[in-house]
């Protein structure tokens, strides 16, 4: 709770007000949330209580609440150009982009070198698919701010989501930058041991920071077959859950969870020659053609001895074996990404299939459903802990034949382990660069094939070429 605050009645709205900025700045969302409404009892028409619970709403997800904060804050100060600007931010949130690009036109409008209004205008148009027009507004906020992180970073993915590697990873490497990108688990942060690698050949082991998702860590780890040629030895930080199946697969790299580095040893005994994040890697092994060619897979390498313990439990006489899953746990991005089980019936149908459950979650509900409403069975092995045995998921992975996925943990992990894999994606701003557009390879994954939706929140589509391409497929195997 926030401290109690003395003091005459507008002396406490006033520092109950900055107090909750304060909070906000803070990351304690909801006590700034109640910071500010209590200012608010005290003195209703102060706008700038209005626009700070406006904030603190947005970062607790409650984007129609901080809309309404907002408009508010715009009938006290029609012409404040930030609440044009915060009220773009929650319609944003809400998908409702021709509003956004309403309001952004008019805090521009007001004040024309805004620009984190331009930088956010570039984000709306590039939620909308329109990354051409996107990539001016970053320009031209640069051009007025030419260290602006978050156009820099959005620049950056913008490119990388085209394909232009070669001009890309400089500007993305602007999230370390950017307290938003930082704030919401883009980058974590480990004390600085070591100045920053300059991509050169050393013999002395480099450290390699975390940062991102599962999946992410997983996507990146395909750099890594580079960095132990150059930098044998090295040190990388991972989820702890990885750090199992990444040391079997990269013999000549360490692998820790960033929690057990000791940053005053590492400085103390001089133990790393440079540092760099996971996530950097790309400007010096994925910038150029050269690059892009030394993508392989698979470069995750399973338990070979549970593979085929796992595979004599899963395989049936004539009948190939496909992995599915089907949810994404993303806070933010995983109701677009997500599908019922119950929806993937006419891939679950497919003669000649069986199929195994590769969901992490509890799942044990939609698959009873399924079968009594269907009669159709996806077998569920509980030795295996989808979640957190990912060193046990990789292996049940490779006993299968395919996977099917949508875009979550599954998809990075069967791809990198070389599995053919259907990833059924979504047409949607969630879609994460290095699923790039309109194409139905990838230059990451060789063994994947990308299936997406025509219409956004529509998976009919989806779900029926996907049934096509798992008979397809079988019916090669089995000739």
């Amino acid at each position: 709770m926030h401290a109690v605050v003395k003091g005459g009645k507008a002396e406490r709205a006033s520092a109950l007000i900055q107090q909750g900025l304060q909070l906000i700045i803070q990351g304690r969302f909801q006590e700034a949330l109640e910071a500010e409404e209590e200012a608010l009892q005290l003195s209703p028409l102060d706008p700038n209580a209005h626009s700070y619970r406006g904030s603190a709403l947005l970062q607790l997800g409650r984007a129609n609440e901080a809309l309404a904060s907002y408009d508010q804050v715009l009938r006290l100060v029609p012409n404040a150009a930030v609440a044009h600007y915060n009220r773009a931010n929650a319609l944003k949130r809400l998908k409702r982009y021709d509003e956004a690009l309403l309001s952004l036109k008019q805090a521009i409008k007001l004040q024309p070198k805004y620009t984190d209004a331009l930088s956010l205008t570039g984000m709306v148009l590039q939620a909308m698919g329109d990354t051409k027009v996107a990539l001016e507004y970053y320009d031209a906020a640069l051009r007025i701010n030419p260290n602006a992180p978050d156009a820099h970073y959005n620049k950056g993915l913008a490119l990388l989501i085209s394909g232009e590697f070669s001009s890309s990873w400089d500007h993305y490497d602007w999230r370390l930058k950017w307290d938003m990108a930082v704030r919401v688990g883009q980058s974590r942060s480990i004390d600085r041991v070591a100045p920053d690698w300059d991509g050169k050949p050393t013999n002395k082991p480099i450290l390699v920071i975390p940062e991102q998702g599962l999946g992410d860590q997983i996507f990146f780890a395909g750099m890594l077959p580079d960095l132990q040629e150059v930098a044998p030895g090295s040190m990388v930080c991972l989820e702890p859950r990885l750090v199992p199946l990444f040391q079997r697969s990269f013999e000549q790299l360490s692998f820790s969870s960033p929690y057990d580095i000791n940053t005053e040893q590492c400085i103390q005994y001089d133990l790393f020659s440079a540092q760099i994040h996971l996530g950097s890697l790309g400007k010096f092994f994925r910038s150029d053609t050269d690059g892009l060619g030394r993508v392989s897979t698979p470069y995750l390498k399973p338990d070979r001895a549970k593979t085929s313990h796992l595979r004599k439990k899963l395989a049936r006489p004539n009948r190939i074996v496909c992995g599915i899953s089907w949810r994404s746990k993303n806070a933010d991005f995983g109701a677009d990404k997500s599908i019922t089980l119950a929806a993937l019936q006419p891939i679950l149908s497919c003669n000649g299939v069986e199929f195994v459950d590769l969901q992490y979650g509890d799942t044990a509900e939609e698959r009873e459903h399924l079968q009594q409403t269907h009669g159709i069975r996806v077998q569920h092995l509980d030795e295996i802990d989808n979640k957190d045995d990912i060193d046990g998921l990789a292996a049940l992975i490779s006993a299968c034949d395919i996977v099917i996925t949508t875009s979550n943990v599954t998809a990075h992990l069967a791809a990198a382990l070389g599995k053919p894999t259907l990833v059924m994606l979504p047409n949607s701003p969630s879609l994460f660069w290095y699923w790039h557009r309109d194409r139905t390879d990838s230059p990451w994954y060789p063994t994947a094939t990308l299936i997406r939706q025509k219409k956004p929140g529509l998976w009919q589509d989806v779900i029926e070429t996907t049934a096509i391409a798992l008979n397809e497929f079988r019916s090669t195997l089995c000739q």
